[in-house]
């Protein structure tokens, strides 16, 4: 998703806001898996389907892209 790493950081951290933050969290890793092939990555981008889980991951989604710039939590 090279075109999500080349957005701004703030349409990032709107992106990532907890009340759709959490499909575009679940979509964002299961198209990051087409890319790289990483099975955890598509795992964890179909649980973060689940609404609770979704939404937690996009709270952790925003804080990483808040302080690091990037996702970092279980998105290679």
């Amino acid at each position: 998703m090279s075109w999500f790493e080349s957005l701004p950081k703030i349409v990032r951290i709107i992106l990532f806001i907890p009340f759709w933050g959490w499909v575009f969290s679940a979509l964002n890793r299961i198209f990051k898996y087409v890319n790289k092939k990483n099975t955890v990555t598509l795992v964890v981008g179909i649980i973060c389907v689940i609404p609770i889980i979704g939404f937690v991951m996009s709270i952790i989604d925003l804080v990483t892209t808040i302080t690091a710039d990037k996702i970092t939590v279980l998105y290679e």
